[in-house]
């Protein structure tokens, strides 16, 4: 699949050469994303094969943020979306914000006078719960919704023990259906659109989950994705995206009556992963804080951790423009921007 051709927002600085201090990589760019992950511990949505899959879902230009300072390194995919005649920043869908290397004490700093250069209204970044990051309240740091990562380490019987009793009566019950999962994905393709869109109605999920059919093809075609699936014919689909750092559980899909087997799909795709050596699976959280999906994804036992956000303003005339007629920071805790809000 070809990538959107790049858009100069701004004035963005796209380069080949040695990192300086920081610079932007197109989509259009892969070996360039590529070098710049090398050394980083970094998850699937920082990729390029995942965000060119993700271009084609979203408005607006995803391109990478690398800075370097010395031993430092860093990266951050950005989308760059266009409101009225101003501009401002968020991270893609997925778990990515800034993978680092060192301390990278200067990059704050850098990433502010980066955005306030190109002339950036605002920017929403959230934080990849398992990678370090130098940011602090003061560079609007707040702590967001909750999310359970598994430590794939200690095998079977450890999973076991640290999950709810009921995952743990009903995974030994559906033991028996681990033998019929299918994991091809020729018929997980063929499934997967009609599956989707009977989940996304029976839940009223919100526009950001509503993926192209490129998109979700070029996920399932990369050899970083994991899928499997139950029921002839299909009734329940799961996939899971990952790196050699950590995997996260991506797209749920399935009938009404497929929905019992979500929880042996999950144990299929614990037993591989730890297979393929992938140290910890990220299964996400709730649609809401403390909802039936919330509770479902705690009773596995994983470690409950918050995911950071930080919320930027870089241009506070421009960005209080955009706000009335209220005081801007009265949204801000809700919505932000508080101009994109639904």
């Amino acid at each position: 699949m070809g990538a959107r051709r790049p858009v100069a927002y701004g004035r963005p600085r796209l380069a080949n050469g040695p990192v300086t201090v920081g610079r932007l990589l197109s989509l259009a760019d892969p070996e360039a994303w590529r070098r710049a992950l090398g050394p980083l511990r970094h998850g699937p949505a920082h990729t390029h094969w995942y965000n060119a899959a993700l271009a084609e879902s979203v408005d607006g230009e995803i391109a990478l943020f690398e800075y370097g300072d010395g031993d430092d390194r860093a990266v951050c995919p950005i989308v760059l979306r266009r409101h009225r005649q101003s501009m401002d920043i968020a991270t893609p869908y997925g778990f990515s914000g800034f993978a680092t290397r060192g301390d990278c004490g200067e990059l704050p700093d850098a990433f502010r006078r980066f955005a306030t250069d190109r002339e950036w209204v605002c920017g929403y970044i959230t934080l990849h719960p398992l990678f370090p990051h130098p940011f602090r309240d003061s560079d609007g740091l707040e702590q967001g919704r909750t999310v359970y990562v598994l430590d794939l380490a200690g095998g079977e019987a450890r999973w076991l023990a640290s999950m709810h009793e009921t995952h743990r009566y009903e995974i030994r019950k559906d033991a028996k259906l681990l033998s019929s999962i299918v994991s091809d994905v020729d018929p997980i393709a063929r499934a997967l659109p009609q599956l989707y869109a009977q989940t996304l109605a029976r839940v009223g999920a919100s526009d950001v989950y509503r993926f192209s059919a490129a998109t979700l093809n070029a996920w399932l075609s990369s050899p970083d994705c994991l899928t499997f699936g139950l029921g002839d014919p299909l009734q329940a689909v799961i996939l899971c995206l990952y790196t050699p750092h950590v995997a996260d559980y991506f797209i749920n899909a399935s009938t009404e009556e497929g929905r019992r087997y979500t929880r042996v799909l999950l144990w299929a795709a614990l037993l591989e992963l730890e297979r393929r050596g992938v140290p910890y699976f990220n299964l996400g959280g709730g649609a809401r804080e403390g909802d039936a999906l919330h509770a479902f994804k705690q009773r596995f036992g994983g470690r409950a951790m918050s995911v950071p956000v930080l919320k930027q303003i870089y241009r506070r005339e421009e960005f209080a423009r955009l706000c009335p007629p209220r005081n801007p920071a009265e949204h801000a805790t809700v919505y932000f921007p508080p101009y994109r809000s639904p």
